[in-house]
């Protein structure tokens, strides 16, 4: 399964090494940043490894699962708005949805767009059974991009027993008889 995606603005593939300056842009964004519990790259040189070793490593989702996050381009102009994409959680035996953009391309729709054919792709592609997106209880964007794509919030829940979160999902059915329609 190749995992290259297609919406009609954006294309989403596996990250390159050229993407590494807008990756260590992405994740040295403290606004972008606040509610993810990830931390900055050190250097650009990280974020370049990061992006070759996602997509080469043997034991990475992309050669796992055939899934993983992705980078997100505009068609337009070929920008690199950020990433979208699924991952598979092992030790909980599930797979989310997640999604990180620039900053300077908030609020035009690209998560919800991206978002949706990766929800397709989920269903579609991978026939899952249910797709999960946890969210920050403070990440209201986050919150209304899950909803937008279909989402129901299940439950609340502390991330590591200290961060405020809540578990949106989606099954099969519901994407199906309502979503996709």
């Amino acid at each position: 399964m190749k995992l290259e995606l297609e919406t009609d603005r954006l294309y989403l593939r596996p990250f390159i090494k050229e993407d590494a300056p807008y990756l260590f842009e992405l994740n040295n964004d403290e606004e972008v940043m606040r509610y993810t519990g990830d931390v900055p790259f050190k250097d650009l040189e990280a974020a370049q490894e990061f992006a070759i070793d996602y997509n080469t490593n043997k034991n990475s989702q992309y050669q796992l699962y055939h899934m993983g996050r992705i980078a997100v381009i505009r068609k337009s102009d070929d920008a690199f708005l950020g990433w979208s994409g699924l991952k598979y959680h092992k030790s909980a035996d599930f797979v989310d949805i997640g999604y990180r953009f620039m900053r300077k391309y908030w609020g035009h729709g690209y998560a919800t767009e991206s978002g949706i054919e990766v929800v397709r792709h989920g269903f579609e592609d991978h026939q899952l059974d249910i797709l999960v997106a946890q969210v920050h209880e403070l990440n209201y964007s986050s919150q209304k991009v899950a909803r937008r794509l279909g989402m129901s919030l299940e439950h609340r829940f502390y991330w590591e027993e200290r961060e405020p979160g809540r578990h949106y999902q989606i099954n099969k059915n519901h994407y199906f008889n309502t979503v996709k329609k």
